[in-house]
Parts: C-alpha cells; sequence; structure tokens
C-alpha cells in the first residue's frame, strides 16, 4: 500500500507545483456535472410538464370545438326543410305558423325564427318575446345566401338578452328547388352548458371570444365574473388568435396576464366558419402545483451544491490568483516609474520563483532609470553653461551692433537668437524635469500669500499681454494664506498665465480668479483661446506632448511645461486640472491647501 502511494506521490511531482494545483482545483470542481444534471432534469421536468399542459388544454379545446360545432350545426340542420312535394310556391301561412312553433319547442336557443319568400319579404314569424312587424329582408345578406343555396352564420352581435348570432338555410322541394328561405336568431347562452361541463385543474376554465374579441360565454369556475361584452382585445394573445393564429400544442403555448387579473397558461382555437373563438385558461399557480415540489427540491439541492462548489472556486482561484495580482500591481508601479516596491510572494511555487525574478528585473530597471536621470541631469546641466554663453555673446554682438549691421545680417542675427532661446528654454526645462525625476527639485513649503503671486506674473507678462491686445483681469480678494513654495508657485502662474496669452489668437481676456473651496484656494486662469479638442486634455500633462493644431505650429514650446506645472503641484500636495472646449477657450485650475491654525501657531 505504501510503494502505491509513493508512486503516486512520484507520479504527481513529474508536474510542477503549480500543476498540482490546477489538479487539485479540477478535482474539486468536478462536482459541476452534479449540478448540470440537476439542471437538466429541472429542463427536462419544465418541458415534460409545459407539454403534459399544453396536451390538457390541447385536448379539452378540440372537445369543445367539437361540442361547439355540433349545436351551431344542429341549429342550422333543423332550419333546412325539405318538403315532400314538389310544389315551386310557399308553404301555407298555417303550415308556416305550425312549423315555427315546432322548431321553436324543439330547440330552446332560437329566440325568434321567421319563414321569408323568395321575394325577400318575411311571410311568417315567431319568438319568445314580442315581435316587430314582417321585415323586408331581400338586400340582407342572410337572405341573399340562403337564396342561393347556401348556408348562413352572422358574426356575434349583443342584445339586451345577451350574446345572438343569426343563421338562415334555403327550404327545398322534393326536387331541391328552393322555395322559400328560413332564418333564425340563435341564443349563444345555450353554449354555457357546453362551456361550464369543462375541467381544466382545479382553477381552470373556458370562454368564448367573437370575431372582434369581445367576450361572449364563460366558465362558472372563473372567480371574476366578467360582463357581456368585454373586450379582451388588450391581450397580445386575443389579437393573434382574432386573426386565425392558433395556439394548440407546447410550441404555441402562451404565458400571459389574462384580463380577469391571473398569470395563466393560454391555449385557444379560432372557429372561423362560426366566428367564434374558444379560449382555455390555466392559472399558472395551479397548473404548475403539480410539479412544484419536485422543482423546489432539484433547485434547493442544485443550489446547495452551485454554493460550496463557488466557494471551492473562490478559494482555490484567490490562492493562485492573489500572486498574479501582486505581480499585475508590481507592473504598474514599474510603468508608473516606482521601483521602491519589491514583489512579496510566498506561494512555494513557480510563481514565487517568477516573484523573484521579477524583483530582479525591477532593481535593473531601477538602476538602469537612476543612471538615465543622473545621465540627463549631468548632460543638461553641462549643456547649460555653453548655451548662456551662446545667447549672451548674441545678445551682445546685437545690442552693439545696432545700426551698423545691414538689414540681412541683422535677420540672421535675430534667427539665431530666436533659436538660442529656445534652446536655453529646452534646457532648463528638460533640467527642470532631470531634478525632480532623481529627486533634486528643491520646494520649500510655507505659509504663502496666493495674491502676491499673481500680481507679480500679472505685471511682468502685461507688455506680452499689451503686444496681442489681450485684457488681463484679477480682481484680488482677502484670502487665507496657503502652503507652498512662492518661487514655485510663481513659476506655474506663469507658465499657466503664459499659455493663455500665446494660445488666445487675435484680441481678448484671459481671467484669474480665486476661491475657497473646502480646505483649499482654487485658482482659475481661463483664456477665450481656441480650447483644446477632449481627446488632447487626457495627454495634456504628459511630458513632449503638445496638441496638433496647424494654428499654432508657428507657437515655440517643448512641450514640457505643464507636465513640470504638474510635478510642482503634487509636490506642495495639490492637484491641478483642465476645463475646455474647442473654439470657446480654456480653464486651468489649480488647487493648494489652506493653512490650518494649529500650523501657523
Amino acid at each position: 500500500m505504501v510503494n502505491i502511494f509513493q508512486k503516486f506521490k512520484n507520479a504527481l511531482s513529474v508536474r510542477g507545483r503549480l500543476h498540482r494545483k490546477v489538479m487539485i482545483m479540477m478535482l474539486l470542481t468536478s462536482v459541476l456535472p452534479i449540478i448540470f444534471l440537476g439542471f437538466l432534469a429541472l429542463v427536462s421536468l419544465n418541458t415534460a410538464h409545459r407539454i403534459d399542459v399544453a396536451d390538457i388544454e390541447s385536448n379539452l379545446i378540440n372537445q369543445k370545438t367539437e361540442e361547439i360545432k355540433t349545436f351551431l350545426k344542429g341549429a342550422l340542420n333543423m332550419l333546412e326543410l325539405r318538403v315532400t312535394f314538389p310544389q315551386v310556391t310557399d308553404i301555407e301561412i298555417g303550415q308556416q305558423h305550425y312549423l315555427l312553433g315546432q322548431l321553436l319547442a324543439e330547440n330552446t336557443a332560437f329566440n325568434e325564427i321567421s319563414f321569408v319568400s323568395l321575394n325577400g319579404r318575411e311571410t311568417s314569424k315567431q319568438g319568445r318575446l314580442s315581435l316587430k312587424n314582417l321585415a323586408d329582408l331581400s338586400r340582407l345578406q342572410k337572405f341573399l345566401e340562403a337564396k342561393a343555396g347556401k348556408n348562413y352564420i352572422s358574426p356575434v352581435y349583443f342584445t339586451l338578452s345577451g350574446p345572438m348570432i343569426t343563421i338562415a338555410a334555403p327550404v327545398k322541394n322534393s326536387n331541391n328547388v328552393i322555395i322559400s328561405v328560413l332564418t333564425a336568431e340563435l341564443d349563444l347562452k345555450g353554449l354555457e352548458k357546453i362551456i361550464n361541463k369543462s375541467i381544466l385543474g382545479n382553477a381552470g376554465y373556458l370562454y368564448l371570444i367573437d370575431q372582434d374579441g369581445f367576450l361572449v360565454v364563460w366558465s362558472e369556475k372563473n372567480n371574476t365574473p366578467p360582463t357581456y361584452a368585454a373586450d379582451l382585445r388588450q391581450i397580445g394573445f386575443t389579437n393573434q388568435l382574432i386573426q386565425g393564429e392558433s395556439f394548440l400544442g407546447a410550441d404555441k403555448q402562451a404565458r400571459y396576464r389574462s384580463f380577469f387579473g391571473k398569470q395563466v397558461v393560454g391555449a385557444g382555437e379560432f372557429l372561423s366558419d362560426f366566428n367564434l373563438g374558444v379560449v382555455a385558461e390555466w392559472p399558472v399557480s395551479d397548473a404548475d402545483n403539480i410539479i412544484a415540489t419536485v422543482r423546489n427540491q432539484i433547485i434547493v439541492v442544485s443550489l446547495i451544491v452551485l454554493i460550496l462548489t463557488l466557494l471551492f472556486s473562490l478559494f482555490l482561484a484567490g490562492q493562485i490568483v492573489s500572486p498574479i495580482k501582486t505581480l499585475e500591481s508590481s507592473a504598474e508601479l514599474i510603468a508608473a516609474g516606482k521601483f521602491e516596491h519589491p514583489v512579496q510572494i510566498s506561494t512555494h511555487d513557480e510563481i514565487e520563483d517568477l516573484g523573484r525574478a521579477f524583483n530582479k528585473m525591477m532593481e535593473g530597471l531601477k538602476r538602469l532609470e537612476e543612471l538615465k536621470n543622473e545621465f540627463v541631469f549631468i548632460a543638461a546641466h553641462e549643456i547649460r553653461t555653453p548655451v548662456t554663453a551662446i545667447k549672451g555673446y548674441i545678445s551682445m554682438v546685437v545690442d552693439k551692433s545696432a545700426g551698423k549691421l545691414d538689414e540681412e545680417t541683422s535677420r540672421f542675427l535675430g534667427e539665431v537668437k530666436k533659436a538660442s532661446d529656445r534652446l536655453n528654454n529646452l534646457v532648463n526645462d528638460l533640467l527642470q524635469i532631470a531634478r525632480s525625476e532623481a529627486g533634486r527639485l528643491e520646494i520649500k513649503v510655507t505659509p504663502t500669500e496666493v495674491t502676491e503671486p499673481v500680481k507679480a506674473v500679472l505685471a511682468e507678462l502685461k507688455v506680452l499681454a499689451d503686444e496681442k491686445s489681450i485684457s488681463l483681469v484679477y480682481e484680488p480678494r482677502a484670502l487665507p494664506k496657503v502652503l507652498a513654495d512662492p518661487a514655485r508657485l510663481k513659476e506655474v502662474l506663469v507658465n499657466l498665465v503664459g499659455n493663455a496669452i500665446k494660445y488666445t489668437l487675435g484680441a481678448g481676456a484671459v481671467t484669474i480668479s480665486q476661491e475657497i473651496i473646502g480646505k483649499e484656494i482654487i485658482t482659475h486662469v481661463a483664456d477665450t483661446g481656441i480650447g483644446i479638442p477632449l481627446g488632447a486634455q487626457q495627454k495634456l500633462f504628459e511630458k513632449f506632448y503638445r496638441v496638433p493644431d496647424e494654428r499654432t505650429r508657428e507657437i515655440t514650446g517643448t512641450g514640457l511645461g505643464l507636465f513640470i506645472v504638474k510635478e510642482i503641484i503634487e509636490r506642495m500636495n495639490g492637484r491641478i486640472w483642465v476645463e475646455s472646449e474647442s473654439e470657446k477657450g480654456s480653464v486651468f485650475s489649480f488647487g493648494l491647501p489652506i493653512v490650518s491654525i494649529d500650523k501657523t501657531d
């Protein structure tokens, strides 16, 4: 036994440790077939039950349809009189009265019955109520069809006595020649006996509708007594039924909220020859009661197994995914240039080995980043001295030679001076970024007035604004001090206000405003310039990014200013953002923390 166990253990050890974990997870989650079988049993049970319900309703409707047809055809057959003589004239009036009395006695559903001559005039009429005078029916469809040798059944109509239909049939002699017409008004309440004899579970019921979707006859089992001619067309099922669609069989079975307020299983058939629809509705609570217990047991067992499976799966997934998520988080930190958080993984498998390799890679990247920053810092610092000298000498040449140089030489020197200025700005920006990334950017946060730096910057940039006919608007107000580096704060304002002036093409205004929101003082720099597209706003504070725009191609810039501004603001524990719309200007806002009372003591 020990040898067998050892062989099994050795077989497992051939695979890696992570593979063994996956195997264990698969073994634990093998209970899922049980859930599948439970689901399959539930689906099969529901399918079989739906078929059974549909068959019960379909059989009942077919049975009642035949009974209704027998009732209506029987009434028509009674009207199909055939005299035993070859006479071609009407039956004598006395004989007509006798025959009408016999028909009324034999079929209690006849409400009124009359003989009609071939010229369309009623010759005799009898009914269960007082009758009107004999009428001319020569233009009515019931007479015309019966005279042509066809039996006629009218659409359902409603009277004070209830729902009725009119039927008509030809009267023929022994030679099969039509000699007269019999018409009758048939009371459809006679169908109530057929409907009430229906058995559909404990609470199912039947009813009849006419060709327009109005209620004709209903079952006594319906606990909500409706009224004659109730409009059932609000139910989509009814509309489809009266248009001739059959609802017999499991594939046509419908479940809906009926006119009587119950959720039901519905089936139906429309008898187009008789203008009647037969509808069976079985309340879902009663129809599904048969399988409710079995279904609930399957559901409970399946849920218990599912919950256990989920718990095991979550636990195992957490065990496997957790170190991977740790690696993912560390990768995001590295992508952000943060190398101070080595991965801590203790899984005793290949993932732990991967974590150690990841830490070695991070150490190498950290060293490369440090070397890069150091190189950029040194290079920018060393380049700054000759660039400054070049700028100074060119300025001296231009200043001392004013008026002595020809126009072309002056223009060349002017271009060289502009290029020198741009190179100097680029070097300064690179040096600023290098200091920041190398941790050498000095920021001394002290309680600082927020209005004075704004005034100083506006005074400094007023000449630039006046050249473009741009007004600078600022209304200083009494505000508490903020925690900031005064020099760096001024640097931020110079950049934001300078950009606002540069990117306002033509005359306009740059407005600076300040407000207190929570524990911050927010400074807004708004312009009436060209604005910034929404897609570009997300990249605006990245290094070397400039908004692509043909109109601003000639405006000099390194794409580093806003990146530096963001670095400075965040190192002063502040935040910065932008709101802009193309062609409607931009608003750059930054918030700095207000000096608390404790810090001012």
